[in-house]
């Protein structure tokens, strides 16, 4: 009973809270400017029903155990990722940045946006997988997808693929190293790096 009770609210939090919000945007019901907001409401709504679950620090890669190895494995991958980035960028691959962004937004992105996604689509996310299924195949590329997903509300097919091929990356660090710190920092970099060039 308990099992059949964890899938049934692993599927509602998944078609509630990871789908449709960005369905909504996507549709224009929900309006695209205030996306921000909407994800650090969702964030809290996430950790209410983390709380509601009495879910552990460590459940939800709040831990210290792997922190030193999920640095290195997310520094190094976002030291390579970061060279290619900006070996495209100089080299004109990359169609240069045309939207303003102010310096506030760096900061909310570094110290906000980074670590609620990071714990919505790492943290939590995988967490929730393991009434699905415990098969790692599995629970990184439907983390992957799911994060990949919230970016259809940019209608932009290189940001889609940017951030399915980093949901697999992160989700295979998370996986194996899982802390939300490692993989926030490494979030926070290469996201500020992918918006100064205009990659996303």
């Amino acid at each position: 009973m308990k099992f059949r009770t964890n899938v049934r609210d692993t599927v509602l939090l998944l078609v509630l809270g990871y789908y449709l919000p960005v369905i909504l945007i996507w549709l224009d019901i929900l309006t695209f400017r205030p996306r921000y907001v909407i994800l650090e409401f969702m964030t809290v709504v996430f950790i209410l029903y983390a709380w509601r679950k009495k879910k552990s620090l460590k459940d939800l890669g709040i831990r210290t155990d792997t922190l030193k190895s999920s640095l290195l494995w997310n520094g190094i991958i976002s030291i390579v990722i970061t060279i290619i980035i900006l070996f495209f960028y100089f080299s004109g691959k990359i169609r240069p940045q045309t939207e303003k962004i102010v310096i506030g937004f760096y900061i909310f992105y570094v110290l906000l946006s980074s670590p609620s996604q990071e714990f919505i689509y790492r943290g939590l996310l995988f967490n929730e997988l393991n009434n699905l299924s415990s098969k790692t195949f599995f629970q990184i590329i439907f983390s992957a997808f799911t994060y990949s997903f919230l970016h259809i509300i940019f209608n932009d097919l290189i940001t889609i693929f940017v951030t399915l091929f980093m949901g697999i990356v992160w989700g295979i660090i998370y996986y194996f190293r899982p802390n939300l710190i490692g993989v926030s920092m490494s979030h926070a970099i290469l996201g500020l790096v992918s918006l100064i060039v205009g990659l996303v």
